[in-house]
């Protein structure tokens, strides 16, 4: 199962502890990690990535990924997070639909991520929760942890809906409209096709991205399967067919 996790820590030595043990895990096969970053808010409330110094060989995804979409949501500006809390979006729709989770996840975290804190971010493939929280819990982390579900319906979908709406709407007036009408009727319909194919584009171009991340994704599991043999190659192959169904599930879906 694909999951966002935020081990939350004191400071950014235990945090570093912290992505020991998770590649301590992902060695044993209990998890499958995609990539990681240790992260830190600074007194004045900003959140940024710290370089591991014992260069730890981690995989990391290429473009746009979960994680990175996920920090960006916790750096951004402070009256996000108030107008989250009053019921608004946490940082940009385009993050929230890369990282896979909501709001309500961004304001748990941040509200754990005090200052002077750091976390370690990771998109991994979990089955249990708990080696993963043992483990963490042993050595003064707290686990948050969200499931990542592939998005069936994404903010290109609604502007697509609406914009073909309207344009129905207007296709249809237009057959009643007067003459002296129809010049300003035919220009709102020329703008609203534009702005359709503008939708169904960035649509199209975020699946070849997601496509291109689960064939990543696929590429860094088969990797570990390929140099396992036993329980933990089953468990590699498992979630390889776990990740295919559902990005085949999304496609199928529109």
């Amino acid at each position: 199962m694909e999951k966002l996790i935020v081990v939350v820590f004191d400071d950014a030595a235990k945090a570093f502890g912290g992505l020991k043990v998770l590649g301590n895990l992902d060695d044993e096969g209990e998890i499958a990690i995609y990539e990681a970053q240790v992260v830190a808010k600074t007194p004045g409330g900003k959140v940024r990535v710290l370089q591991d110094k014992d260069k730890r060989t981690l995989p990391l995804l290429a473009g746009g990924t979960a994680v990175g979409a996920f920090i960006g949501m916790l750096g951004g500006p402070p009256g996000a997070f108030i107008g989250a809390m009053l019921g608004a979006l946490a940082g940009s729709i385009g993050d929230a639909e890369e990282s896979g989770v909501t709001d309500e996840f961004v304001i748990d975290v941040s509200t754990a991520l005090t200052p002077g804190k750091a976390a370690l971010v990771a998109d991994i493939a979990e089955e249990w929760v708990t080696p993963l929280d043992t483990r963490m819990e042993r050595i003064g982390g707290v686990v948050l942890r969200r499931i990542r579900g592939v998005l069936q319906t994404t903010q290109d979908d609604r502007d697509a809906a609406a914009h073909q709406a309207e344009l129905d709407g207007l296709t249809a007036e237009r057959q009643q409209a007067r003459a002296d009408r129809l010049a300003k009727i035919d220009a709102r319909i020329d703008h609203l096709r534009a702005k359709l194919e503008s939708a169904i584009e960035r649509k199209r171009a975020k699946m070849q991205a997601r496509q291109q991340q689960r064939d990543a994704r696929i590429e860094i599991l088969q990797a570990k399967a390929n140099r396992e043999a036993g329980e933990i190659r089953q468990r590699q192959a498992a979630r390889i067919a776990a990740l295919r169904r559902e990005y085949a599930g999304k496609a199928a879906g529109g």
